[in-house]
């Protein structure tokens, strides 16, 4: 997926960037602070660009307002039939689809900024587990301690 963000074209290679193993967990541990960091980075711009649409929506509304009040001044025009020429004109459609496709990339981005996150607890559970089995004196007492701990509210 590739967004446009302050003129510039990024490509969203996040499939590949989420992926993490035992083979390369070493490197993914490395990367994840820095994936992380440059995601949430986007999406900040992704909400500058959303709410930057939504001011420009706002403006070309209030201009076509008032272009259409005074076009329609004599003929006694209600509010709801300039709202429907506002709502139906072409530049209103535009920076209305200019808006939604901010909306799309800010929810898309969010939700791989929620990604790394889980990546990040999932890498530290993987490297975890990695230690404990490569130490099977640890991976005893780890099983000694468990069948020591009472269940909660029992």
């Amino acid at each position: 997926m590739k967004v446009i963000l302050e003129g510039k074209e990024f490509d969203l290679s996040y499939e590949e960037q989420l992926k993490c193993s035992e083979e390369t967990i070493n490197e993914d541990l490395k990367n994840q602070p820095s994936l992380f960091a440059w995601y949430a980075v986007l999406q900040e711009l992704a909400e500058a660009k959303e709410s930057q649409a939504k001011v420009e929506l706002e403006v070309v509304d209030a201009s076509l307002d008032a272009k259409f009040r005074n076009e329609l001044k004599d003929a006694k025009a209600t509010e709801t039939i300039i709202r429907n020429k506002v709502i139906l004109d072409d530049l209103h459609l535009e920076k209305l689809n200019e808006l939604n496709q901010a909306k799309k990339e800010v929810g898309i981005l969010r939700a791989i900024v929620a990604a790394f996150s889980h990546r990040k607890d999932i890498l530290i559970s993987l490297a975890s587990n990695m230690r404990v089995s490569a130490d099977p004196e640890l991976w005893i007492k780890k099983k000694e301690v468990a069948a020591t701990l009472k269940p909660i509210g029992g």
